[in-house]
């Protein structure tokens, strides 16, 4: 047992003997080489008080060509997105990378893509889990994928994504948008994207949809009354037979 602990611990020291903890310049080879997932495995070794901007370009440069090189199958249409999460956990600052992210999130709309085309289960959950942090021109164009040959409704999450919290954006003009919010608005109050759809109506986008709101609400269904009578009283937005008609309904 002793004799094979010494060969043990033999080995280990020829093998850290073999391969010193990376430097800056081995890092600089690495990327001339393009052999960037060593260059990922590696960087972690440069001392922290040494990760200059040059290292963190390096890495960035690494995880960006990694992502974009992710191949997704049938059986993992997220897989180039899993791995730009993965990477962008273990590397925080690359949330701030712009070549970075510009992968990040082209990949996960490629994912969602393919995973539609699949008739995959849980394709906007995925999408979701995977695309935090996503910019609303890339959430805008994931939306406008899924409403595509579906119930409007389905679309809902990812148009919330879209708008974000930001108040009357571009995005809330999308004509898309408004079918998908009016569409969601008459589901149960219970259903999670009916509550999306109240958000982004009354808070978020209300100078661009109010109007369409307004004319919806003459023969709307019960669900729509019950989602849009109060906020649309609040806003002092219903006429005198829309204000009736929510009174019928005991709203």
């Amino acid at each position: 047992m002793i004799r094979r602990a010494v060969v043990l611990t033999c080995l280990v020291s020829t093998v850290g003997a073999a391969r010193p903890p990376a430097t800056l310049a081995d890092l600089q080879a690495l990327a001339s080489q393009k052999a960037w997932a060593e260059l990922l495995e590696r960087a972690e070794d440069v001392p922290a008080a040494t990760r200059t901007d040059s290292w963190r370009n390096l890495v960035t440069d690494a995880a960006t060509a990694e992502v974009e090189a992710a191949t997704p199958t049938d059986e993992e249409p997220f897989a180039a997105a899993r791995k730009a999460r993965t990477l962008g956990q273990r590397y925080a600052f690359l949330a701030k990378a712009t070549p970075y992210t510009a992968a990040r999130d082209a990949s996960a709309v490629k994912g969602l893509e393919r995973c539609l085309a699949q008739e995959g289960r849980d394709c906007v959950e995925t999408y979701q889990q995977l695309a935090v942090g996503t910019g609303p021109e890339s959430a805008l164009k994931a939306a406008r994928l899924v409403r595509q040959g579906r119930f409007a409704y389905v679309a809902m999450p990812l148009f919330a994504m879209a708008v974000g919290e930001r108040k009357d954006s571009g995005v809330c003009k999308d004509e898309a948008l408004g079918e998908t919010v009016l569409a969601a608005l008459d589901l149960p109050v219970a259903d999670a994207r009916a509550a999306e759809a109240k958000k982004v109506a009354f808070e978020r986008c209300w100078v661009a949809l109010g109007a369409k709101l307004k004319a919806a609400t003459v023969g709307g269904s019960a669900y729509f009354l019950e989602n849009t009578c109060q906020p649309m009283r609040a806003r002092k937005a219903l006429t005198e037979l829309q204000d009736d008609l929510c009174k019928d309904a005991g709203l």
